[in-house]
């Protein structure tokens, strides 16, 4: 069996029972990087001498693939991100394809993501919503958050601190007129959720009474 296992964004404590249960008693772990892997369960005190650490990015080479579906055949293994839930972009849908493929059973635990608590702390109406994992940067982008402003249901998507300033002004430019939520630094110290119009949410960030940094989630909705 392969478990899916979330880490913690931030907070230590945002880790489940079982999560820790299985961390302690399973001894392949797959990682994106094992000196990560190490610190984190080094702060649960976790014995990580016994442990066979395989690092996600080799999974990228097509030679390893075979490798991979062996180990999993014979062992159980549990694969982690650097932080919170291994998610929809490769390698980690890749190694569910290959799970897939190859009949190897597996599981994915709830646990730790910035998308469900800011869709929950964005007040929207979300009986639906659309998810994007980033914006694309040139490319498309433009068609895409028109589409944005035209859907009924509200949209979210993770974008960097530092391409905050221009998104503003390209919705502005599109005569952007509803509400904008941004959440970041979520299960810090400093976790901040804001929902506004566009120009109240300019008039925050210039005034610094949000710091630009860390990761934003951000919603809109028409």
């Amino acid at each position: 069996m392969l478990y899916f296992v979330p880490t913690p964004i931030w907070n230590k404590e945002d880790i489940t029972l079982r999560a820790l249960r299985l961390l302690k008693e399973i001894g392949v772990l797959i990682c994106e990087d094992t000196r990560t892997a190490k610190k984190l369960l080094s702060m649960y005190d976790i014995s990580i001498v016994w442990k066979d650490f395989f690092s996600i990015t080799s999974f990228t080479s097509k030679g390893k693939l075979g490798f991979y579906a062996k180990l999993l055949q014979e062992n159980d293994a549990i694969v982690i991100s650097e932080a919170w839930t291994p998610w929809l972009s490769d390698p980690w849908k890749s190694l569910v394809q290959l799970c897939n493929e190859n009949n190897i059973q597996f599981t994915v635990l709830p646990g730790a993501n910035a998308l469900v608590p800011s869709i929950v702390a964005a007040g929207f109406d979300t009986t639906e919503f659309t998810f994007i994992w980033f914006l694309p940067q040139k490319k498309w982008r433009q068609t895409v958050l028109k589409d944005m402003m035209e859907r009924w249901n509200p949209t979210f998507f993770y974008e960097s601190v530092h391409r905050m300033p221009k998104f503003l002004e390209e919705l502005k430019s599109l005569n952007f007129d509803w509400k904008i939520f941004i959440a970041r630094e979520i299960s810090k110290v400093f976790e901040q959720f804001f929902t506004w119009s566009l120009d109240e949410c300019e008039e925050f960030i210039k005034s610094w009474r949000m710091v630009i940094k860390g990761e934003f989630v951000v919603g809109i909705k028409s």
